[in-house]
């Protein structure tokens, strides 16, 4: 798979949530995430909505961090995996970490930006888990992978590498 750059006429797209929002402070809508999760295995993306759900109880399967919060330094937690990935980009290195940690489960570590593994993380996810991100100022984002989400998720995907 080559690196895909994610479009300048897609950001507006990408930035509407890709599943159900959870509205709510990190906490609450943390807690929130907890009741619906039920015992699916979660894969979360994102430095706040993972600190917010290790607070209230739930230990994700797979965590994508780049150390950041609204790109200023953030706590660090060691890595299972490391890799490097631009801000705007997919790079093939991410989609592999990806692909590999969701095995085992752990840690990916992010030099650069972590925002669109959502992606890969919904394609490469199992029918069933739950992919989570943050919405900044708004709340947590909740996708129940489903065939439905997969195929919405790869036309994304299709149309940027068609347009980058």
């Amino acid at each position: 798979m080559k690196d895909i750059k994610l479009p300048e006429e897609m950001r507006a797209t990408l930035k509407k949530p890709l599943g159900q929002l959870i509205k709510g402070d990190g906490k609450a809508a943390a807690e929130e995430v907890k009741r619906l999760l039920g015992g699916a295995r979660a894969i979360v993306v994102g430095d706040a909505s993972y600190e917010n759900l290790l607070e209230v109880g739930v230990k994700p399967h797979v965590a994508i961090l780049d150390f950041k919060v609204k790109r200023k330094p953030y706590k660090e937690y060691p890595a299972d995996l490391s890799v490097q990935n631009p801000a705007g980009f997919i790079t093939s290195a991410m989609w592999e970490a990806v692909e590999k940690i969701l095995e085992s489960g752990g840690i990916i570590g992010v030099d650069g930006e972590e925002d669109l593994a959502v992606i890969p993380a919904v394609l490469e996810a199992d029918f069933g888990d739950v992919v989570l991100y943050g919405q900044p100022d708004e709340g947590m984002v909740f996708i129940k992978v489903d065939e439905e989400v997969k195929q919405r998720t790869a036309m994304l995907l299709k149309i940027m590498g068609s347009l980058g």
